[in-house]
């Protein structure tokens, strides 16, 4: 459990990036992870992840920069309270936001914020079928620091803010690595054709 020991502490500020895949979240969490890091915090990054569960490793961004990561269980986002531990965590990172069930991972990013550690976090608003997916649109709507990124659509150029699935199974949450993966493009919203199998 994350407990100050400070009698009062400053709230954190969450910073939230959401869009489709392709608009550079993770790029964005790469770049926060240098500067930070380069500005001397103590940082914790993590993944959800259904293929390494509770390991460390590396997200990579689609330009193939890598972020080191410790992966946590798509069911298990309370074990992101336990790798911060009781005090000296100053941010912590988390990519792919979407994937942890929606209430447990808004508590524990409450916790994290009422505790005084800054969380920045990325996810997709929507899933491959247009609907919300996971907390990533709550995060947004209560974040300090909130930025929709987008895309370029990839039928009609225009402004793309949907992920569009094209081939893989239909379960939400296969992503683009492990056994089971899917494949995407950007799209909009106009463009945007259901996958079905």
């Amino acid at each position: 459990m994350v407990k100050k020991s400070h009698k009062s502490v400053k709230k954190g500020k969450l910073t939230v990036m959401a869009g489709p895949m392709f608009a550079g979240k993770t790029t964005k969490l790469l770049t926060l992870f240098s500067v930070l890091s380069n500005l001397g915090y103590n940082i914790l990054c993590f993944k959800a992840e259904a293929k390494k569960i509770n390991g460390m490793g590396h997200t990579n961004s689609h330009d193939a920069r890598p972020l080191p990561v410790i992966y946590v269980g798509m069911d298990q986002p309370e074990k992101i309270l336990q790798y911060v531990g009781e005090d000296g965590i100053d941010k912590v990172i988390i990519d792919a936001i979407h994937f942890f069930p929606k209430n447990r991972i808004l508590s524990v990013v409450k916790k994290l914020l009422n505790c005084g550690i800054d969380v920045y976090v990325n996810g997709l608003i929507y899933d491959y079928r247009k609907q919300l997916f996971g907390a990533t649109r709550a995060l947004l709507l209560m974040a300090d620091e909130p930025f929709e990124l987008f895309s370029v659509c990839v039928r009609c150029a225009g402004k793309a803010d949907h992920t569009e699935r094209i081939a893989g199974g239909i379960d939400q949450r296969i992503g683009t690595t492990g056994p089971q993966k899917a494949t995407y493009i950007p799209v909009c919203s106009r463009c945007h054709k259901i996958y079905q199998g």
